[in-house]
């Protein structure tokens, strides 16, 4: 893919998240010497979306580490909060899609980014969300930035899960994902996959 297609899409990286099942900030969690957010925005970079933001967590850390970070407009409101802020933001700055993921993404790949960004061109109006084993994937979707005020009203009426929130809206469901690439770090169990896969890892040490 061309660089400068990628370049009409903005990215998000969601850490808002409280990480209370891993017990430590895992956006900064060391997998192979890179912490998962590092490695969540290389990937990015690499797939041509050099525009993103990091959405909540700990700015200034974050900062400190040379990212451009955004405070989550609904902190504490899960992760809808945080769609809502990086789709706001994207649109004030003329993006038509925003691709938006976790930062606790191990084996995000490039070339799966790229291929969302290819289909959005058959269905530009519709959110494209990754299906693995039914379950559709919201921390790895691209959102159409125009679909802002009908998830603006659905949380002011108190829905904070997408999918709830999206039940009005176009989706394209991109079945048959691969569920390596999809894999995400939520508890202690998930990181003893990674590690049983060969990988090491640091706990992260900034909040001693």
């Amino acid at each position: 893919m061309e660089e400068n297609f990628a370049a009409n899409f903005g990215g998000a990286i969601l850490a808002g998240g409280q990480s209370e099942r891993m017990g430590f900030n895992k956006a900064l969690l060391e997998i192979d010497g890179e912490p998962l957010i590092a490695k969540v925005a290389r990937v990015l970079n690499e797939a041509g979306v050099g525009n993103f933001q990091i959405v909540g967590g700990d700015s200034a850390t974050f900062t400190s580490l040379g990212y451009s970070c955004l405070s989550d407009e609904y902190p504490g409101e899960g992760p809808l909060g945080g769609i809502i802020t990086a789709l706001n933001y994207f649109k004030s700055q003329g993006k038509k899609h925003v691709l938006i993921v976790a930062c606790d993404l191990p084996n995000i790949s490039k070339n799966f980014i790229n291929e969302m960004f290819l289909k959005s061109i058959e269905e530009p109006e519709s959110i494209l969300v990754p299906v693995v084993e039914e379950h559709l994937q919201w921390m790895h979707a691209l959102w159409p930035t125009d679909v802002l005020p009908v998830l603006l009203k659905s949380f002011s009426s108190s829905n904070r899960a997408p999918w709830r929130a999206t039940e009005d809206l176009q989706i394209l469901k991109i079945e048959g994902a691969d569920p390596h690439v999809l894999f995400d770090i939520d508890e202690p169990d998930d990181l003893t996959r990674i590690l049983q896969s060969g990988a090491s890892w640091k706990e992260d040490s900034t909040e001693s």
